[in-house]
């Protein structure tokens, strides 16, 4: 067959009546395709329709999600706008330049209003179109946005003879969470997930994820976790004795108290040792009616702590007592 068609080119190379022969027959083609695609055409399509809100402050709801498109073009712009056009069958509208009404919840939006965005979308720009439906109902509910707390649900465990200075501190302590109003309502609080951090022996920041399983479907939360700052120091544990003081009230003015002092037993960080005195400790007891009346001992109270200071035990934590004239 190769063969043949060789010859078949080799005569009609050589052969001058067959070189007019198929001149005549490629003008004849191309005069077809230039008569063909230089007629007006009607051509009809239907592509999906969505509407987008840029701002997220509003989610977008339509029943008429296609759209007829009839357009009168010719050949050679159809042709051309398939070609470049032929993978479009979607339409996006954005509706940042619609100066709608939020606050009506919906509105009727006539196609004339929308046709300019509709054929830039889809490359028709300047063609004659007839678009269905004549309007298209829009509806929105409007997102509104509040801050809410956050609590951390973590445990942190030191590395022995480390412990936490500080309480555990969430350095971002609200987040914004969007949906609508009578959902946001309902919610105050975000929890952070409950995870144990173990063997901590430097201050540390960790990136706790939210636990945000059981939030409303209408709800979203962009933040997805928030950083926990943790601060660590050595410790060290030490024991005083501290004399009880007795508070009178009432008759009972000699009162003696068995034991005299207690033993105090704290912890502190070691770089707070040499703060620690003796006399910032207060011990007492307070001998009243109501006291002796209803207990064989009094309890014994301690209070002016330092705020570094960490009390472990006391001993005894009630005191015998002698009332005498």
């Amino acid at each position: 067959m190769k063969k043949s068609l060789k010859r078949i080119l080799s005569f009609i190379a050589k052969n001058k009546q067959g070189n007019i022969l198929v001149l005549c027959l490629f003008l004849s083609f191309v005069l077809w395709f230039v008569i063909t695609y230089s007629r007006v055409y009607e051509h009809n399509e239907t592509f999906a329709i969505t509407f987008v809100d840029n701002s997220n402050k509003v989610e977008f709801f339509t029943k008429d999600s296609v759209i007829s498109v009839e357009l009168k073009v010719n050949g050679f712009e159809f042709l051309a706008n398939q070609v470049f056009s032929a993978n479009k069958k979607k339409v996006v509208i954005e509706l940042d330049d619609l100066n709608l009404n939020l606050s009506k919840g919906g509105e009727k939006i006539p196609i004339a209003r929308l046709k300019p965005k509709i054929m830039k979308s889809l490359g028709y720009e300047g063609m004659e179109a007839k678009i269905l439906p004549n309007s298209i109902n829009l509806s929105w509910k409007k997102v509104y946005s509040k801050k809410v707390v956050v609590v951390s649900k973590c445990k942190f465990l030191f590395k022995k003879p480390y412990e936490a200075y500080f309480p555990a501190e969430v350095l971002m302590k609200q987040v914004l969470i969007e949906g609508n109003e009578a959902d946001l309502q309902k919610i105050d609080t975000i929890y952070t997930q409950p995870i144990t951090y173990k063997n901590i022996d430097k201050t540390t920041t960790f990136f706790v994820p939210l636990d945000l399983s059981n939030m409303p479907q209408n709800i979203y939360c962009q933040t997805t976790s928030v950083p926990v700052r943790v601060s660590a120091e050595k410790f060290t544990e030490n024991v005083v004795a501290i004399p009880i003081n007795v508070v009178r009230y009432e008759d009972y003015k000699n009162v003696k108290v068995l034991p005299k002092d207690v033993k105090l037993r704290y912890r502190v960080a070691i770089k707070d040792y040499n703060k620690v005195n003796i006399k910032d400790f207060n011990a007492y007891v307070i001998c009243s009616n109501t006291a002796i009346s209803n207990n064989s001992k009094l309890k014994v109270n301690i209070n002016n702590i330092p705020d570094f200071v960490r009390v472990v035990s006391v001993v005894p934590e009630k005191v015998e007592y002698i009332l005498y004239k």
